[in-house]
């Protein structure tokens, strides 16, 4: 038997007083796991996720331009 399955035996068993109770609880669930779906992630989850299946081996690593003094700048 699954989980729905066994709910759905136990709450036809309770009586109408209950079920309000059940429900509303339910509804708390439900809005508990929207606010964990739409919650924002850190900026570092983020990068990790949408670069996690990014193969790094081949990975072309552009060349970068430093000074090795930084530029005058004139008061």
């Amino acid at each position: 038997m699954t989980t729905a399955e066994k709910i759905i035996k136990t709450v036809r068993e309770l009586p109408e007083p209950m079920l309000h109770e059940l429900l509303d609880f339910a509804e708390v669930l439900k809005q508990k796991k929207v606010a964990e779906t739409s919650r924002p992630r850190n900026i570092a989850q983020s990068i990790q996720q949408r670069f996690k299946d990014l193969e790094a081996e081949n990975l072309p690593i552009p060349s970068r331009q430093f000074f090795r003094t930084p530029p005058q700048f004139k008061h």
